[in-house]
Protein backbone atom coordinates (compact mmCIF):
# COMPACT_ATOMS: atom_id res chain seq x y z
CA UNK A 1 0.00 0.00 0.00
CA UNK A 2 1.36 3.38 -0.92
CA UNK A 3 0.92 6.60 0.97
CA UNK A 4 -1.66 7.68 -1.63
CA UNK A 5 -3.78 4.55 -1.02
CA UNK A 6 -4.12 5.13 2.75
CA UNK A 7 -7.06 7.59 2.67
CA UNK A 8 -9.01 5.18 0.46
CA UNK A 9 -8.24 2.22 2.70
CA UNK A 10 -9.22 4.24 5.77
CA UNK A 11 -12.47 5.31 4.09
CA UNK A 12 -13.23 1.69 3.14
CA UNK A 13 -12.57 0.52 6.71
CA UNK A 14 -14.75 3.29 8.16
CA UNK A 15 -17.58 2.44 5.75
CA UNK A 16 -17.34 -1.23 6.71
CA UNK A 17 -17.43 -0.40 10.44
CA UNK A 18 -20.40 1.93 10.05
CA UNK A 19 -22.36 -0.62 8.04
CA UNK A 20 -21.67 -3.29 10.66
CA UNK A 21 -23.00 -0.98 13.41
CA UNK A 22 -26.18 -0.17 11.53
CA UNK A 23 -28.98 -2.51 12.49
CA UNK A 24 -31.93 -3.00 10.14
CA UNK A 25 -35.22 -1.32 10.98
CA UNK A 26 -37.39 -3.48 13.23
CA UNK A 27 -40.07 -5.43 11.46
CA UNK A 28 -43.62 -4.50 12.38
CA UNK A 29 -45.22 -6.90 14.81
CA UNK A 30 -47.46 -9.51 13.26
CA UNK A 31 -51.16 -8.87 13.82
CA UNK A 32 -52.59 -10.64 16.85
CA UNK A 33 -55.02 -13.44 15.97
CA UNK A 34 -55.74 -14.75 19.47
CA UNK A 35 -58.54 -12.80 21.18
CA UNK A 36 -56.95 -13.31 24.61
CA UNK A 37 -53.74 -11.65 23.40
CA UNK A 38 -55.32 -8.43 22.11
CA UNK A 39 -55.50 -6.92 25.60
CA UNK A 40 -53.75 -7.75 28.85
CA UNK A 41 -55.45 -8.05 32.24
CA UNK A 42 -53.35 -5.08 33.41
CA UNK A 43 -54.56 -2.91 30.50
CA UNK A 44 -58.18 -3.89 31.08
CA UNK A 45 -57.92 -3.45 34.85
CA UNK A 46 -56.26 -0.06 34.40
CA UNK A 47 -59.17 1.18 32.30
CA UNK A 48 -61.91 -0.45 34.39
CA UNK A 49 -60.35 0.37 37.76
CA UNK A 50 -60.53 -3.19 39.08
CA UNK A 51 -58.20 -6.18 39.18
CA UNK A 52 -58.83 -8.53 36.23
CA UNK A 53 -58.11 -12.25 35.94
CA UNK A 54 -56.33 -13.64 32.86
CA UNK A 55 -58.54 -14.05 29.80
CA UNK A 56 -60.21 -17.36 29.00
CA UNK A 57 -61.07 -18.58 25.52
CA UNK A 58 -64.76 -19.21 24.90
CA UNK A 59 -65.00 -22.05 24.02
CA UNK A 60 -61.65 -23.21 25.34
CA UNK A 61 -60.78 -24.82 21.98
CA UNK A 62 -61.13 -21.55 20.00
CA UNK A 63 -59.01 -18.39 19.90
CA UNK A 64 -61.79 -16.27 18.37
CA UNK A 65 -63.45 -15.16 21.62
CA UNK A 66 -62.05 -14.25 25.03
CA UNK A 67 -63.59 -13.24 28.34
CA UNK A 68 -61.94 -11.46 31.26
CA UNK A 69 -63.56 -11.23 34.70
CA UNK A 70 -62.95 -9.10 37.76
CA UNK A 71 -60.72 -10.92 40.23
CA UNK A 72 -62.64 -12.47 43.14
CA UNK A 73 -66.10 -11.74 41.71
CA UNK A 74 -68.65 -13.99 40.04
CA UNK A 75 -72.02 -13.69 38.36
CA UNK A 76 -73.74 -10.36 37.78
CA UNK A 77 -71.62 -8.58 40.41
CA UNK A 78 -68.42 -9.10 38.40
CA UNK A 79 -67.13 -6.56 35.91
CA UNK A 80 -66.45 -8.41 32.65
CA UNK A 81 -65.05 -7.80 29.21
CA UNK A 82 -65.96 -10.02 26.28
CA UNK A 83 -64.01 -9.68 23.01
CA UNK A 84 -64.36 -11.61 19.80
CA UNK A 85 -63.12 -11.50 16.25
CA UNK A 86 -65.88 -10.80 13.75
CA UNK A 87 -65.84 -11.65 10.05
CA UNK A 88 -66.39 -8.73 7.62
CA UNK A 89 -70.00 -9.69 6.82
CA UNK A 90 -70.95 -9.77 10.51
CA UNK A 91 -69.24 -6.40 11.00
CA UNK A 92 -71.34 -4.94 8.15
CA UNK A 93 -74.51 -6.53 9.52
CA UNK A 94 -73.96 -4.91 12.93
CA UNK A 95 -73.14 -1.60 11.27
CA UNK A 96 -76.53 -1.54 9.57
CA UNK A 97 -78.59 -2.89 12.49
CA UNK A 98 -82.01 -1.36 12.97
CA UNK A 99 -85.05 -1.64 15.21
CA UNK A 100 -84.39 -1.20 18.91
CA UNK A 101 -80.70 -0.74 18.21
CA UNK A 102 -78.74 2.49 17.85
CA UNK A 103 -75.55 2.50 15.77
CA UNK A 104 -73.16 5.37 16.51
CA UNK A 105 -70.03 5.88 14.37
CA UNK A 106 -66.76 6.43 16.23
CA UNK A 107 -63.77 8.20 14.68
CA UNK A 108 -60.10 7.64 15.36
CA UNK A 109 -60.14 3.89 16.07
CA UNK A 110 -58.79 1.54 13.41
CA UNK A 111 -60.12 2.08 9.89
CA UNK A 112 -63.73 2.11 11.04
CA UNK A 113 -65.53 1.78 14.35
CA UNK A 114 -69.02 2.12 15.79
CA UNK A 115 -71.04 1.47 18.91
CA UNK A 116 -74.15 -0.68 18.90
CA UNK A 117 -76.47 0.18 21.78
CA UNK A 118 -79.59 -1.74 22.77
CA UNK A 119 -81.55 -2.53 25.91
CA UNK A 120 -78.87 -5.14 26.67
CA UNK A 121 -75.97 -2.66 26.72
CA UNK A 122 -73.34 -1.24 24.42
CA UNK A 123 -70.74 -2.95 22.25
CA UNK A 124 -67.90 -1.43 20.29
CA UNK A 125 -66.98 -2.84 16.88
CA UNK A 126 -63.62 -1.99 15.31
CA UNK A 127 -62.28 -2.83 11.86
CA UNK A 128 -58.67 -2.50 10.75
CA UNK A 129 -58.00 -3.78 7.25
CA UNK A 130 -59.81 -7.08 6.82
CA UNK A 131 -59.90 -7.82 10.55
CA UNK A 132 -62.75 -6.84 12.83
CA UNK A 133 -63.44 -7.23 16.53
CA UNK A 134 -66.41 -6.58 18.74
CA UNK A 135 -66.36 -6.22 22.48
CA UNK A 136 -68.54 -5.38 25.42
CA UNK A 137 -67.93 -4.26 28.97
CA UNK A 138 -70.43 -5.58 31.49
CA UNK A 139 -70.55 -3.43 34.61
CA UNK A 140 -74.01 -2.59 35.93
CA UNK A 141 -72.59 0.13 38.20
CA UNK A 142 -71.40 2.27 35.26
CA UNK A 143 -73.57 4.68 33.29
CA UNK A 144 -73.75 4.02 29.52
CA UNK A 145 -71.50 6.99 28.66
CA UNK A 146 -68.78 5.73 31.02
CA UNK A 147 -68.99 2.25 29.49
CA UNK A 148 -68.64 3.76 26.01
CA UNK A 149 -65.61 5.85 27.05
CA UNK A 150 -63.91 2.79 28.56
CA UNK A 151 -64.72 0.69 25.48
CA UNK A 152 -63.19 3.42 23.32
CA UNK A 153 -60.00 3.45 25.39
CA UNK A 154 -59.68 -0.34 25.15
CA UNK A 155 -60.61 -0.22 21.45
CA UNK A 156 -57.69 2.11 20.75
CA UNK A 157 -55.30 -0.32 22.46
CA UNK A 158 -56.71 -3.38 20.68
CA UNK A 159 -56.74 -1.73 17.25
CA UNK A 160 -52.97 -1.16 17.47
CA UNK A 161 -52.48 -4.93 17.56
CA UNK A 162 -54.78 -5.87 14.68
Amino acid sequence: MTLNDRPYALLALLTLLLSACHSPAPKPAAPVTDACELLTPAEIGGVLGVSIDPGRHIPASSKVMCGWTQTGQTGEAATKLMLNFANPSYFQKEKTASGNVTVTPVSGIGDEAFYVTSEFGTSLFVRKGDTAIGFTIRDKSLPKNDVMAKERELGLKAAQRL
